[in-house]
């Protein structure tokens, strides 16, 4: 059974691929991952055709990651006065520090459903689409390198990270607090 699948996902080819971010991207429940490592197997493309792949994969994620997007402005009209003022203060925190959770929401899974609250917030759409680019294309040049390392294999994916995830989680830590050290730093540099 895996083989077919194996062999009509390679049917498709690169795009395919492409559908499956498109579908990933519009915040379907949909098995994202596990079709992008086996079109990393199925493709092979080497690091260099992997940084080039994951630009068009990234590109379609974003374009895709613009239907939450727009959901979530329209959501916003659905809700009470009293409601919409706590929304305020919402978009007012997420316009002041939030905009980079963008990106770094994208490749653990909540990135879906930041979109909505992006749309809501108001956030401009050109630093929307770029924010949510920059987030995904780390974890789509990853996915196809490791899709074809664990050879489109989701159990050795899924052993492996669960081995390494305190490395990961501590990874993602640091960067966080990074950030937070970077605009404290500004802040305090403006003032």
């Amino acid at each position: 059974m895996i083989q077919q699948l194996l062999e009509w996902l390679s049917a498709f080819g690169k795009p395919g691929l492409y559908i499956v971010m498109l579908l990933e991207g519009s915040s379907l429940p949909f098995p994202g991952v596990v079709l992008v490592l086996s079109f990393g197997y199925i493709l092979s493309p080497g690091y260099l055709n992997t940084a080039l792949l994951a630009v068009n994969m990234s590109v379609c994620y974003s374009l895709a990651s613009l239907i939450p997007y727009f959901l979530g402005m329209k959501l916003e009209g659905f809700f009470s006065k009293k409601l919409k003022k706590g929304l305020d203060k919402g978009k007012s925190f997420f316009n002041r520090y939030g905009v980079w959770s963008i990106a770094l929401s994208r490749p653990l899974g909540v990135g879906n459903y930041i979109s909505y609250i992006a749309g809501m917030s108001g956030i401009n759409i050109v630093k929307y689409f770029m924010l949510t680019f920059v987030g995904i294309y780390p974890w789509s040049y990853i996915m196809i390198i490791l899709g074809d390392y664990f050879q489109g294999n989701y159990d050795k994916f899924k052993s492996f990270f669960d081995s390494y995830r305190i490395y990961v989680y501590i990874a993602l830590l640091v960067v966080v607090i990074g950030i937070i050290i970077f605009y404290i730093l500004k802040r305090i540099r403006k003032d």
